[in-house]
């Protein structure tokens, strides 16, 4: 069964200074329209929110690698029976269905699916989409040929981390909690 899960960071008071990070989760063969009311999706949980204690701690490298080393370990811990591969009986109208759920897609803002992805923030680098590995200099380009679009695939961004070359398609040195799903 398809599994939709949804994110956003976001500000819970009106001076923007408290944020939460909920994770929603919706069933895939929901109609589009009825997944958007409130009451098909629910509440996962929330993934934590490091604050540094100045800018300096802010901008260092050990803590940005802090919160994405920390939003890969919730989301394990959040996720840990699609990890499992186990079964689950969902009850429907009084009625038990069994079915092994996968996530299909993750519904997200470009910052964040950057950090699902563990691929740089930054659209100056190289690489800067999450979906594929074209160049920063060939992404306007509409006449690009299928053979110069190479997707980042959970294998070959895995590859380039055990190789330790993530730098050369622009992901961070985290390892990525996805590629143990199934």
């Amino acid at each position: 069964m398809s599994i939709i899960l949804y994110s956003d960071a976001t500000n819970v008071d009106t001076l923007g200074k408290s944020q939460l990070h909920p994770i929603y989760v919706s069933i895939g063969n929901i109609k589009n329209w009825r997944r958007n009311k409130s009451d098909a999706k629910q509440l996962l949980g929330y993934l934590p929110i490091l604050q540094a204690s100045s800018n300096s701690e802010k901008n260092s490298t050990d803590f940005k690698k802090t919160v994405r080393e920390t939003f890969h370990k919730s989301l394990r811990v959040l996720l840990e029976p699609l990890l499992s591969n186990n079964s689950i009986n969902l009850t429907l109208n009084n009625e038990k269905i069994w079915f092994y759920p996968r996530i299909s897609v993750v519904i997200a803002d470009w910052p964040e699916a950057a950090t699902y992805c563990l691929t740089y923030k930054s659209t100056m680098s190289n690489f800067p989409c999450h979906f594929c590995l074209v160049s920063r200099n060939n992404i306007p380009n509409i006449n690009l040929q299928s053979n110069e679009i190479i997707p980042r695939t959970h294998d070959n961004m895995r590859l380039n981390f055990n190789q330790h070359s993530g730098n050369s398609v622009c992901i961070e040195d985290v390892y990525n909690t996805f590629w143990d799903l199934p």
